[in-house]
């Protein structure tokens, strides 16, 4: 038996994408959060120089997760924010929230 208190929602589960414009919009952001980065360190290490490449690297991570909180802050319910989620969830919310 699992006590719930009468004045507080149950936790909402990640949202569930439909329809293939959602599903594509939530993985571009994935996409753009997790591998861009990295992505744009291979370049800088191919073009450059595989020091200068390091330092973008660790800057653009430092990016993306400055980009992954404030998606997180606009998008998941306020009684869900102490939970850890992952980039691809962060990336559901958000496209459930602002697009679909």
């Amino acid at each position: 038996m699992r006590f719930v208190p009468e004045d507080k929602l149950p936790i909402e589960n990640t949202p569930v994408m439909k329809g293939m414009k959602c599903k594509t919009i939530s993985w571009l952001i994935f996409f753009c959060l997790v591998f861009l980065p990295v992505l744009v360190s291979i370049y800088i290490w191919l073009e450059y120089d595989w020091l200068i490449a390091i330092g973008m690297g660790l800057f653009f991570y430092l990016v993306s997760a400055i980009v992954a909180s404030k998606l997180r802050l606009s998008s998941v319910p306020f009684d869900q924010r102490e939970r850890n989620f992952s980039s691809l969830e962060i990336a559901k919310w958000y496209t459930k929230y602002h697009f679909c």
